[in-house]
């Protein structure tokens, strides 16, 4: 048992440096829990709703923009909602098996929007140009909320590529992303927590953890260029779902 505790401190941890660092981090939270023996829907459940919390900081900081703005941002988060609250009941849903098998492609498009950052929006503007976006953006903020129920690990960066490529300016987009991401979790983090699938003992400690490394990846972040970090945290994220992949 004390191993298992160490381990669900140390995914904290990680977790919580590198959120503070860059973003992503249950793409760290979740192989770790695996390795503690959790099994993966447990695993995923735990992991977001542990990581939840970290989350609340931000809806306070932010709180004079959406009193500013509620009808217009709701209109907009609504979708993401939506798709939040699907993602998490068929994530609930799934057999052990089926969400198994979604792992690997899961944890690589976590990757890939860590490692992509900034540029997903300039992919986004690329294939899907000027009025079509923006006709497309609340399906695609919905699939992104669905991916944020389900998983979500990443999100964040996707949902600056969304709004930025729709013609949003990047610094309110990047406000915007964080209350939008906020609100997706805590639609998904209710189901979540009455599935019984959350492991609490595991989601408190991993909590802990996360508040010390969050700690110390904000201090570490303001000696390290963006792109380095960003290159680390995905080369680390590559090799764990390799190991997962190999295990």
């Amino acid at each position: 048992m004390t191993a298992q505790i160490a381990l669900f401190l140390a995914a904290g941890f990680a977790g919580g440096v590198v959120n503070a660092l860059a973003g992503g981090a249950k793409l760290f939270v979740f192989p770790m829990l695996l390795a503690a023996g959790l099994p993966p829907l447990a695993a995923n459940a735990t992991g977001t709703v542990a990581v939840w919390p970290a989350m609340l900081p931000t809806a306070w900081v932010y709180r004079e923009m959406v009193a500013r703005e509620a009808r217009r941002l709701l209109l907009l988060v609504l979708p993401g909602l939506a798709g939040a609250l699907c993602g998490a009941l068929v994530m609930i849903g799934s057999g052990e098996d089926a969400f198994l098998a979604a792992i690997p492609a899961l944890l690589l498009l976590a990757v890939g929007s860590i490692l992509l950052g900034d540029r997903l929006a300039t992919l986004a503007r690329r294939f899907l140009p000027g009025p079509r976006l923006k006709a497309a953006l609340g399906a695609l903020l919905f699939a992104i909320g669905f991916y944020g129920g389900y998983f979500g690990a990443g999100m964040g960066f996707m949902l600056v590529a969304a709004l930025t490529a729709a013609g949003g300016e990047l610094r309110e987009a990047n406000a915007t992303k964080n209350l939008f991401a906020v609100a997706i979790n805590t639609v998904a983090v209710v189901p979540l927590a009455l599935s019984g699938l959350v492991d609490w003992v595991a989601a408190t400690t991993v909590l802990v953890g996360g508040v010390v490394g969050g700690y110390v990846g904000a201090r570490l972040s303001l000696s390290m260029p963006v792109t380095l970090l960003r290159g680390a945290i995905s080369v680390m994220g590559l090799t764990l779902t390799a190991v997962f992949l190999l295990r």
